[in-house]
Formats: C-alpha cells, sequence, structure tokens
C-alpha cells in the first residue's frame, strides 16, 4: 500500500485536482486519511482519495505563501521520515517567479527531501532508527509555460474544450472592455483571470451563481482538455511504481 502527500495552495486547487483524479484516474474519494492531517483554521482543506489499496492525501495549504507555515505546523518534516508514505508532490502557482527562486523556497522548507520541478526525483533518506527508505517528489507548476495562477489555467483549459470555447471567447472580449475605465484593477493579470473564470462560470450555469467553485468544478469535462491533461500527466504516476515507470 502507498500513501502519498500533495501539497497545494488552496482549496480551489484541491477541488479541481480531487475532481481530475477522481474522474481520470478512477480514484474514490475517502472521509479520513491515513496520516491524520486535519486542517488547522478555515483556509486549509484537506481530502483523502484511495484506488487499489492506495491513499492520496490532498492538502490545501491555505493560500500563497503558506507552504513553509503548513510544513512546520503539521509537522510534515517528521511524516515524511517516520510514515510510511512513498512520495510527496507539490503543486504551486507560478505568478511572476521564476521555477528556481520557487524550487528554492519549496526546499527551504523540507529537511531531508527536495524537489525538482518536473521531474520524480527519488529522495533515498533514513528513518529515527536508521533504516534507508526512498521519497519520491514532484514539484508541479503551474501555469506550466506562463505567468499567472490556478485561474490562467482554468481559462486555458475552458478554450481547450470545443463545447466551453466560445463562450470563453465572448467572457474574455467581455472583462478586457471593462480594463478601460470603468475597473482599472482589472489591469491587473492574476484579478482579470479570476474574474474571467467567476464570469465565465456565472455566466455559463446562471442558477448556480451564487455557488461555491467546487460546484462549478463538478460540471466540466476536464478529461477533454489535451493541455490539462498533459499538465496533470505526472498524477498517473500516483499509486504506481515511480522508479519502473515514472522517473524520465
Amino acid at each position: 500500500m502507498m500513501t502519498e502527500l500533495i501539497l497545494v495552495e488552496g482549496v480551489s486547487d484541491v477541488q479541481l485536482i480531487s475532481y481530475y483524479l477522481q474522474n481520470v484516474y478512477g480514484w474514490k474519494h475517502e472521509r479520513e486519511n491515513i496520516l491524520g492531517i486535519e486542517p488547522l483554521d478555515e483556509h486549509e482543506h484537506i481530502e483523502s482519495l484511495s484506488k487499489n489499496g492506495n491513499q492520496v492525501v490532498l492538502c490545501g495549504v491555505g493560500g500563497n505563501g503558506k507552504f513553509a507555515h503548513f510544513v512546520e505546523q503539521h509537522r510534515i518534516n517528521y511524516i515524511v521520515v517516520e510514515k510510511e508514505i512513498s512520495s510527496l508532490v507539490v503543486v504551486t502557482d507560478r505568478d511572476e517567479a521564476s521555477d528556481a527562486k520557487i524550487k528554492n523556497q519549496i526546499n527551504a522548507a523540507l529537511d531531508q527531501i527536495s524537489v525538482e520541478s518536473d521531474y520524480w526525483k527519488e529522495n533515498a533518506i533514513q528513518d529515527s532508527f536508521g533504516q534507508a527508505k526512498n521519497i519520491y517528489t514532484y514539484l508541479l507548476i503551474i501555469p506550466a509555460n506562463e505567468k499567472g495562477a490556478l485561474e490562467r489555467v482554468i481559462i486555458d483549459v475552458l478554450n481547450d474544450i470545443p463545447e466551453e470555447t466560445a463562450l470563453m471567447g465572448e467572457v474574455e472580449q467581455f472583462i478586457d472592455a471593462l480594463k478601460v475605465g470603468l475597473v482599472p484593477d482589472l489591469n491587473q493579470v492574476n484579478n482579470a483571470n479570476k474574474a474571467t473564470v467567476g464570469t465565465f462560470f456565472s455566466v455559463r450555469y446562471p442558477r448556480k451563481a451564487m455557488r461555491s467553485f467546487g460546484v462549478f468544478i463538478s460540471k466540466i469535462d476536464w478529461s477533454k482538455s489535451a493541455s490539462l491533461n498533459q499538465l496533470f500527466l505526472p498524477f498517473q504516476c500516483l499509486g504506481e511504481d515511480k522508479k519502473s515507470i515514472c522517473q524520465s
């Protein structure tokens, strides 16, 4: 049995990745996680998934810049050494930072292991009894090839799904028109992306316009997006032998 830990920024990331793993790779929702990780405040979000006796513990750390705090408060470094986990995956927004800066910030919070971008890295460590163990790590920075955050990924994906492309195009034009004079805050890229995603879902499902983001996530067939399938390709290795099939 494998237990794998995924750390992401916020609840929206947890919802999208959880829904994707369930509907594309066949994972099932579990009520409790084997690692005993529970949210410490209203900003953290924890979900557990299982498949073939394996478990994924998916943790929203509470937002941008909260990774190191989450690692410390939940004793992630202790869990890595003492618990029977096989991998640690970190999914984080690119925003304006370079890949090197993001990697260095993540690694600064980790003790005996480190991550590499877009690569399953094998870390050879020892537990407190001196027993050797291997932990695989993976750093996934989103979007893949442009600045931004999860909202930019969602916009690209919706443009990639034939049934959604036309509406997304109209919404993007609408948001662009608002930037001049009416809502100058939309000239900030992340603000414009958030407004675009929010407007799209509100128009696409007007009867659910006041519902949570998670409600909208479940309405889209994300598996139809070639770009998202490529971005989330590392997730096919969850529950699998990383050494034999997942290392490039």
